[in-house]
């Protein structure tokens, strides 16, 4: 009996942007067409949060991949928070060792 793993399915960068191209409202169907080549511009955490609600949506629409690009999107928007956390942190420090505060 074979089991399907949905969670752990494996995109490559460029079939994931697609599947995100193809959920960007386009307001110049020409312009999009030009630029295939090109990737999005960048999401921000919020949009990227939109953007896997929608998916998720999709999902229980009974599309069976959406729920892993729901994941990966989350993943994305996971990992550009902790960055972000990090880095703030780092400055402290810096910045604490530069007062003589530690």
């Amino acid at each position: 009996m074979e089991s399907e793993n949905f969670s752990k399915l494996q995109w490559s960068s460029s079939g994931l942007l697609g599947l995100l191209r193809s959920t960007l409202q386009s307001v110049d169907e020409a312009a999009a067409k030009r630029e295939v080549s090109a990737p999005p511009e960048r999401l921000s955490n919020a949009q990227l949060s939109e953007v896997a609600n929608e998916w998720r949506h999709r999902a229980s629409d009974g599309d069976q991949g959406a729920e892993s690009v729901a994941q990966a999107l989350e993943l994305v928007a996971s990992h550009r928070s902790q960055e972000k956390q990090k880095r703030i942190h780092a400055m402290g420090r810096r910045l604490s060792e530069f007062m003589g505060l530690n």
